[in-house]
């Protein structure tokens, strides 16, 4: 995201999504990825602990 005043801030999906619409009111320009994301397994086989 590239700030109206200048700079960028980077957010992970999760605060991306929970602040959102707040920070498109500061933002110039705004790039989501987040449909470059792998879905999460719901859980991790035991021989991967």
């Amino acid at each position: 995201m590239e700030l109206q005043a200048g700079g960028e801030l980077l957010f992970c999906a999760h605060h991306a999504r929970e602040h959102g619409d707040k920070l498109r009111e500061i933002a110039a320009n705004v790039h989501d990825e987040t449909h470059r994301l792998a879905p999460t397994p719901a859980s991790v086989p035991d021989d991967e602990h």
